[in-house]
């Protein structure tokens, strides 16, 4: 399948019929011929790496080499590029058929998402025809920032041929060390329920041909980054038939004594109820509280929901976060936001240093209002969407 010289200033992989043959098939559902051959040169470029890392190259070199588990077909659909994880480090590979290799450009989704960046970045430059691929240069997240061009019409950065490392032996050494490969990464701006099931629907028309380039990076970004939304939007595009399910917590029927999974009273919690009162509004004691675990990577948390009705017909509502533990802590930078329908802010908080508890201002609701409570720290974004 491959050849190891004893100094490995480039390798050259044979891609085998079969991955050929299997790759250009998972390419022909693609929308448009862009996406189809980033869709084959994805799939051909990790199905030809990755069994050369696992086999003839593993024991000293590549333990334990992997997918990452978004590499899938459908990722073609959205941008070119693929990666593969070595215990705690990234390959990104970047697959091109064109015969230029004057420069390496990489989609600004595989280093500027903190999901997706990697520690090195890999040219691999493929020819279909004669059924062969050449890896012929590296350099890593920290260079592409710092060394690297922006072109911010293409949304890729872009790094001349010498200022990469084209002696392949050179990452195989430095794969085995403590190396810092990786710069700072800006955390995501959060992106409610309603945003995506918008974007989706905007996205998922095949005439949109480059999808990626049609809406605000941000926007982008948030979007591809959520698993679901990531497979909802490449298998739309694709014609598959698929729907996006949103879960909405009735508060009108919480009025009702009728309530959705998931929400619960404190005391079905374990927690006694006389420690997690609403602050500051004695009027909340008389009104129907439910709780629900939100799992953080480090802790959880409880979010807090009380429903009153009004004279008027609407209905009030307070939120607020909470540790499981009252004399617990909340970690600094969490944030509670309220969201429209729209995906627009309505009002936020963010917990500071030892603060125990985080609350929105009371608002009210006319029935059949939707709405969405969003928590959120550094990367990780938990959406609640309300139809009261």
């Amino acid at each position: 399948m491959s050849f190891l010289p004893d100094t490995l200033t480039e390798l050259r992989l044979e891609i085998s019929p079969e991955i050929h043959q299997e790759s250009w098939q998972h390419s022909q559902s693609a929308s448009n011929p862009l996406t189809q051959w980033n869709t084959y040169l994805n799939q051909v470029c990790l199905h030809t790496v990755l069994p050369w890392l696992q086999a003839d190259y593993h024991s000293n070199h590549a333990p334990n080499a992997t997918a990452w588990s978004g590499a899938v077909p459908l990722l073609g659909e959205l941008v070119r590029g693929t990666a593969i994880d070595l215990c705690d480090r990234r390959l990104i590979l970047i697959p091109d058929k064109t015969i230029d290799t004057s420069e390496l450009q990489v989609p600004q989704e595989w280093v500027d998402l903190p999901a997706w960046a990697g520690d090195y970045y890999l040219a691999v430059q493929v020819d279909p025809d004669d059924l062969c691929l050449r890896l012929w240069a590296y350099t890593t997240h920290a260079q592409l920032k710092t060394l690297g061009t922006y072109d911010a019409d293409h949304r890729v950065y872009c790094l001349d041929a010498y200022q990469l490392v084209q002696d392949l032996s050179v990452l195989w050494i430095v794969c085995q060390f403590p190396e810092l490969t990786r710069t700072e990464i800006a955390p995501l701006s959060p992106l409610s329920a309603v945003q995506a099931e918008n974007l989706l629907q905007r996205l998922a028309n095949p005439a949109v041909l480059q999808p990626r380039l049609e809406i605000p990076f941000h926007l982008w970004a948030a979007l591809i980054t959520n698993d679901d939304w990531r497979q909802q939007l490449g298998r739309s595009r694709r014609g598959e038939s698929t729907s996006l399910t949103r879960t909405l917590a009735n508060l009108s029927q919480w009025l009702q004594n009728r309530f959705d999974e998931g929400w619960q009273t404190l005391e079905q919690l374990g927690i006694e109820a006389e420690a997690f009162n609403f602050r500051r509004d004695d009027r909340t004691q008389r009104s129907i509280r439910r709780a629900k675990r939100v799992r953080l990577p480090n802790k959880n948390i409880l979010l807090l929901v009380a429903v009153e009705p009004q004279a008027d017909g609407r209905v009030s509502i307070q939120a607020q976060l909470r540790p499981l533990d009252a004399t617990d802590c909340l970690p600094e930078g969490l944030s509670l936001t309220l969201l429209s329908t729209a995906g627009e802010t309505v009002q936020a908080i963010q917990a500071r240093d030892r603060d125990n508890v985080i609350q929105l201002k009371r608002f009210k609701c006319p029935p059949e209002t939707q709405f969405s409570l969003q928590v959120a720290i550094d990367n990780t974004i938990i959406t609640e969407d309300f139809v009261v």
